[in-house]
């Protein structure tokens, strides 16, 4: 797993922490060809759809169940679950004598991920995920979708353009405070946040194809803990 020039920003634009990140090369490369392997396979394309598990108004969402190797998916393993140890750590750091640091090993990957093909005039609404930390990471983002914010006489104008863009959502409406925060996704990049975490993805018109990633995770030694259970070594 490569970690070279791995960059973590923490963002707080209102309580909880997002950090944005980058996937390696090997991970954007795998996630990208085993989600086409998925879409081509007429067996697994059925068998994979996972949209009723799903709350985006897209026609192909599909999870990545019996899509890897041995080999891939320990490759796949290891770097997400690291990425996850690190948004912990990286909150931790930043508040001396908590305890919410954890270990690659402490993260538990819900299976299976999926993959979102995202196309025009489809959508996300507002949702969140199971879990304690969740992702979504960025395969494929054609800048056609992004010149719309730009170019389009829908949005050019607008004081929002959101053609495409994910936006994270937290708190009430009551005045003087931030509640949304609109990003504009980049390929290869990773979002990291509280499962519970509302967010929503806007719509496009480009007739182009957005492709991302999701995936959940659970703090074994939380739930340990919680039950009073003392965690395995």
């Amino acid at each position: 797993m490569s970690t070279v020039a791995r960059h973590f920003k923490i963002e707080r634009p209102f309580g909880p922490y997002i950090v944005h990140t980058t996937i390696s090369d090997e991970l954007h490369d795998l996630l990208l060809k085993s989600a086409y392997k998925v879409r081509k396979d007429k067996k697994l394309k059925v068998e994979n759809d996972y949209r009723k598990r799903l709350a985006g108004n897209l026609s192909e969402e599909y999870s990545y169940a019996n899509a890897f190797t041995l080999e891939q998916r320990k490759l796949v393993n290891e770097e997400l679950r690291w990425l996850a140890s690190e948004y912990t750590r990286t909150q931790a750091r930043l508040k001396p004598g908590s305890d919410i640091g954890r270990l690659p090993k402490h993260m538990v990957i819900h299976e299976p991920l999926w993959v979102n093909f995202m196309k025009a005039g489809e959508w996300n609404p507002s949702h969140s995920h199971t879990g304690d930390v969740s992702c979504v990471m960025y395969l494929k983002v054609p800048k056609e979708i992004e010149e719309e914010n730009i170019k389009s006489s829908s949005s050019n104008s607008s004081n929002t353009p959101t053609a495409g863009r994910i936006e994270f959502r937290y708190g009430d409406e009551i005045g003087y405070c931030v509640t949304g925060w609109i990003r504009k996704p980049k390929e290869k990049d990773i979002y990291l946040f509280p499962a519970s975490l509302a967010h929503l993805v806007y719509p496009f018109k480009s007739k182009q194809e957005r492709i991302s990633v999701s995936v959940n995770f659970s703090d074994s030694l939380k739930h340990f803990r919680s039950l009073g259970i003392k965690p395995p070594k």
